[in-house]
């Protein structure tokens, strides 16, 4: 399995707290967790150790952080050949995770914003080769243009993360066969109003609720958008996927997620999209989904995300012992 990823690169620093602090609250840290992270990165790395061939491209700064990632890249076994030094300082990125497992992030994209087709034009031959192509938005929306642009052109199957959430142009859905999102962006994505958004937070809490509430409002999904897949994540309760079938409303497959003791979220849905990456072509969407969700279970229950991500054995030995 051949895959190409545009990357996105930050240093994560990660605080631990009791709750996530409320507008003007300042909390007492209990932790601190700093590395390498950025959605590209962790589904590069997580990608690579669950056993396909990667290809990533990366605008990184002229600092430490950016030679960090260049030594870090190269331990992985991945080609340093499409990282860019772009800027003088690379990206960084915040989190607080709360005891709940819940998390929020805010992130500093730096040069990641600097990638734009004329770096997508040098990586025209990785991509090509691919046999997938993966993209999101913490880097250059220009950039992920081009790469799945480019891999269309050549036959090659296209993922989008939409997140960090922002609209979807039509040349680039035009271009995606298959998206991932979480609860809040697909409601987004779905254009579900304001006032109703606050009411699924009371009456929306089991995947069934999901399911049925979802399914009013996908089919006007596919009035301009031509792709294959719909999934979307829902954290502790499993991941629900759409799938455009001819004629007919799109078929939903429902996988709940494995139980497990939350100890850190972050991750978890990059560690999903890579487990999803590496099986999509290959095996069913039910076994696909299961594989993601057991790469998303993994992470959870580890502080930190680089250290977490699972390798292939990881997951099939999880898998083993909770299906």
């Amino acid at each position: 399995m051949q895959i190409f990823v545009i990357g996105s690169y930050v240093q994560a620093c990660c605080w631990f707290v009791d709750s996530i602090p409320k507008p003007s609250e300042t909390l007492t840290a209990t932790g601190l967790h700093i590395e390498a992270g950025g959605k590209g990165l962790n589904v590069a790395v997580c990608a690579h150790r669950l056993g396909a061939d990667v290809d990533a491209m990366f605008g990184i700064g002229d600092d430490v952080a950016g030679r960090e990632l260049i030594d870090l890249l190269s331990h992985e076994g991945i080609s340093t050949q499409h990282s860019h030094v772009l800027a003088k300082q690379s990206g960084y990125g915040a989190g607080m995770i709360a005891k709940s497992g819940q998390n929020a992030i805010a992130v500093y994209p730096g040069p990641n914003l600097l990638l734009d087709a004329s770096h997508v034009a040098l990586a025209q031959t990785s991509i090509a080769h691919s046999q997938l192509v993966y993209g999101q938005f913490e880097g250059a929306y220009e950039a992920v243009l081009a790469s799945f642009t480019c891999a269309k052109q050549h036959g090659v199957k296209t993922v989008l993360n939409p997140s960090p959430w922002q609209a979807i142009s039509s040349a680039l859905l035009q271009c995606t066969d298959v998206m991932i999102v979480n609860e809040v962006e697909v409601l987004d994505l779905l254009k579900i109003a304001d006032d109703l958004k606050t009411q699924l937070r009371c009456d929306v809490t089991t995947l069934i609720d999901w399911e049925d509430f979802l399914s009013n409002y996908v089919d006007q999904l596919w009035n301009h958008w031509q792709g294959e897949i719909l999934v979307v994540t829902l954290g502790h309760l499993g991941c629900i996927a759409f799938q455009k079938s001819t004629g007919e409303a799109p078929v939903c497959t429902v996988v709940p997620a494995f139980y497990v003791k939350a100890v850190d979220t972050v991750g978890c849905g990059d560690a999903f999209a890579s487990g999803f990456c590496t099986q999509f072509l290959t095996h069913s969407l039910t076994q696909t989904l299961m594989f993601a969700n057991a790469c998303g279970a993994l992470v959870a229950q580890k502080e930190g995300v680089l250290d977490a991500l699972p390798n292939l054995s990881d997951v099939e030995n999880f898998l083993e012992q909770h299906t």
